[in-house]
């Protein structure tokens, strides 16, 4: 990638942070704006309800008004300043793309990174795939000898874990990349996520100088890569770099508005968030880049005081790890990548609330962090921001609750000015709600800084319109929702850790969406005919939300199927338009994959197990990769009886404790291949029958890999 414009720059590259001079400037400008206008507001608020005093349910109101106007007002801000900085006549002297020369970014890398990526119950096919895609855009630049992966998984599915097994050798023998792909399975998933890295970092942390952390859909290409390693090596204050990934492969309605607001919005929004937090940015977890020696040091997080969900072991981890690394003295930065970084989202509505379930606790947990001592001031405020994130939704149900109540018990006719300060306040607050996204509009309309042609451009002024259709409908159904997270995290209902869905497999399914959104229609029926008996004109006024409430069901319906506006170029994204090489690859090679054989129903759902047990080349790199110990937790006489029942029953009669027993065991494990392999037919169950005659039908091809083929003489004989 090569630098643009000028190159003089304001960073200090000792401290990897701008000069507190102009950090100071820059949130002293910001958060006045901010402060003025929450300032504004509250006081308009304030003349409306204290007309004839204030009673304890406008107190109320008024306190739920405060933090949401904050809220809207920093995002209002973030927003325009964004727009500003992509249009003033000279780059942001702070922007960390100017930092390099041209000639640094043509200089050979000799820094160690390691690519991370925990899985856990993943699409073992498309985490491989994008992995392969990384790896060939990495030597596509010359500078991939650097550069070691390690997929480390956390998978608990046994027949999981062993297709993991297979997809990685497969990887590394199609790509000759032995002792520069590794593969590592936890045996007891500690902490989750935070807990693997964690892991990772204790055993090969030190022979690496930075650590990539991707998550199982993240995608990166080698160019951005290789900036992010040469930024770090010419800013040694930087303790973490994290890009903007932009969301692909949707299909659904509601991920194709998501990332094609992603696409347009979301440049305006990261230039605005670099503005004002400068050198104390958020860390999201992947598509970033760690200096590993001051996180390995610094950023180990301790378990919270306390149960679950308020104590225990820390969620949202990544938030904390980016105050402890500002803590110790680097900065957190943030990278607007316009391309290189991508990510997938939840197909539907329901996938997009169970992630929401398990990051609003996470966010909830920072509340006492809060007050911890030893933070920089910005890293609590992006503390308070996380925890707004979702408190906010139950600030603004708490507001309309008191709006009934005060709708429902009126005082005298209101006077001129209050009035007055009414109908100003609805002007201001429509303006900080649609004025950010009618101004990045605008700005593509000008400028074709997403699409270049004018229909282009026309078309993308059209999507963004129908987006905020969709996102209004939206919103009132994310408020139920998130306000019942916050409640369910403060009664101290914690929330399980689960794989997410990343693809919709099948059609809408109706009976989840009826389960989960019918208690938010009679909520709204009943909310309706309270607000029809407090007064006709309530009624008018909370209608928006109502009628939303009430049509949760079939909006979720709408918005989790696959018929969009795509073929009119309606929500189409720059990477859609023109696929990055890195993304086409991937795509390229999962299109391959489909084109397997496919197994029969009732032997896809134990794939891994058939390639261990009947696969010899399968079978024997499962032993390979067991740690060879006594398996102090169960007897021989144990093992025995279950294998015998899984050859004689079929892997169905199995519980998953009794198969991952097995599983673990090296001799059942080889014992068990030869013994499939030497029964005869009456002595195997018809599972077992099916299976062997499916083997021979694949000869150990499709049936034993999954990944694409990418070198000419691919194929193995793996019949006994």
């Amino acid at each position: 990638m090569s630098a643009a414009g000028s190159h003089t720059t304001l960073l200090t590259p000792s401290q990897g942070l701008p000069p507190r001079r102009v950090a100071r400037t820059r949130r002293a400008t910001f958060f006045s704006f901010v402060g003025l206008g929450t300032i504004a507001g509250v006081w308009l608020m304030y003349v409306y309800l204290s007309e004839h005093g204030m009673r304890w349910s406008e107190w109320a109101l008024l306190a739920a008004f405060v933090p949401l106007y904050y809220q809207l007002n920093t995002g209002f801000w973030t927003a325009l300043f964004g727009v500003w900085l992509m249009n003033r006549p000279s780059p942001d002297p702070l922007d960390l793309w100017r930092s390099l020369t041209p000639e640094e970014h043509e200089q050979p890398i000799t820094a160690g990174t390691a690519i991370v990526m925990p899985i856990y119950n993943e699409d073992v096919t498309r985490v491989f795939e994008g992995l392969r895609s990384i790896y060939l855009s990495l030597e596509a630049t010359g500078q991939a000898a650097n550069y070691d992966f390690f997929i480390l998984s956390d998978s608990d599915q046994t027949s999981q874990w062993i297709e993991e097994e297979s997809a990685w050798l497969e990887l590394c023998r199609q790509l000759d990349a032995f002792g520069r792909i590794f593969y590592r399975k936890r045996r007891k998933p500690i902490n989750r996520k935070s807990g693997n890295v964690s892991d990772f970092c204790r055993r090969w942390g030190r022979r690496y100088r930075y650590m990539v952390v991707l998550d199982a859909d993240s995608l990166m290409s080698g160019g951005l890569l290789n900036a992010m390693v040469r930024i770090m090596e010419k800013n040694p204050g930087i303790g973490i770099l994290q890009t903007f990934p932009k969301q692909i492969g949707s299909e659904t309605l509601l991920g194709r508005v998501m990332q094609f607001a992603q696409a347009l919005y979301g440049p305006a929004f990261m230039a605005g968030l670099d503005y004002w937090q400068c050198g104390e940015a958020n860390f999201w977890g992947h598509n970033a880049i760690v200096r590993l020696d001051p996180f390995i040091k610094n950023c180990a997080l301790p378990p919270l005081p306390g149960k679950e969900p308020f104590g225990g072991h820390i969620l949202s981890h990544d938030f904390v790890e980016a105050a402890l690394m500002r803590k110790a003295g680097y900065a957190v930065r943030l990278l607007n990548t316009p391309r290189g970084s991508y990510e997938e989202g939840p197909p539907t509505l329901v996938d997009m609330l169970k992630r929401d379930r398990r990051w609003c606790q996470g966010n909830m947990q920072h509340f006492w962090l809060l007050f911890a001592k030893g933070w920089h001031p910005m890293s609590r405020i992006n503390f308070l921001h996380g925890i707004l994130s979702y408190a906010s939704s139950l600030l603004w149900l708490a507001f309309l609750v008191f709006a009934t109540f005060l709708a429902a018990t009126p005082l005298p006719r209101e006077s001129p000015q209050a009035g007055l300060a009414a109908q100003i306040l609805l002007g201001l607050t429509a303006a900080l709600i649609f004025l950010p996204k009618a101004t990045i509009l605008l700005d593509e309309l000008i400028t074709g800084r997403v699409f270049k042609t004018p229909v282009m451009r026309a078309m993308t002024f059209l999507s963004g319109l129908l987006d905020t259709v969709v996102f209004t409908l939206l919103a009132p159904v994310l408020m139920i929702f998130h306000s019942r997270f916050v409640i369910y995290t403060i009664l101290g209902k914690g929330v399980r850790w689960v794989t997410q869905r990343r693809k919709l497999d099948g059609g809408v399914d109706w009976v989840e969406i009826l389960l989960n959104f019918w208690p938010v229609s009679v909520l709204a029926l009943v909310w309706g005919v309270v607000a029809w008996w407090v007064s006709l004109s309530f009624l008018l006024w909370i209608s928006p939300i109502l009628v939303s409430l009430l049509l949760a069901i079939p909006i979720a319906v709408a918005v989790s199927g696959t018929r969009t506006g795509r073929r009119f170029h309606l929500f189409l994204t720059p990477e859609e338009a023109e696929p990055p090489g890195v993304l086409q690859a991937m795509e390229q090679n999962l299109d391959e994959v489909k084109g397997r054989l496919r197994l029969q129903p009732e032997l896809e759902r134990f794939h891994g197990l058939m390639q261990v047990f009947l696969d010899p080349y399968i079978n024997g790199l499962h032993v390979s990769l067991l740690r060879r110990r006594r398996n102090i937790d169960v007897s021989r006489g144990y093992l025995d009886e279950i294998a015998g029942r899984l050859i004689q029953q079929g892997p169905q009669s199995l519980s998953p404790q009794e198969i991952k027993a097995m599983i673990h065991d090296t001799d059942t494990v080889t014992n068990l291949h030869y013994r499939l392999w030497s029964a005869a037919d009456h002595e195997l169950a018809p599972f077992w029958i099916t299976a062997i005659r499916q083997y021979n039908l694949a000869s150990g091809g499709p049936f034993a890999h999954t990944l694409a083929r990418k070198t000419k003489d691919d194929a193995i004989e793996n019949k006994p």
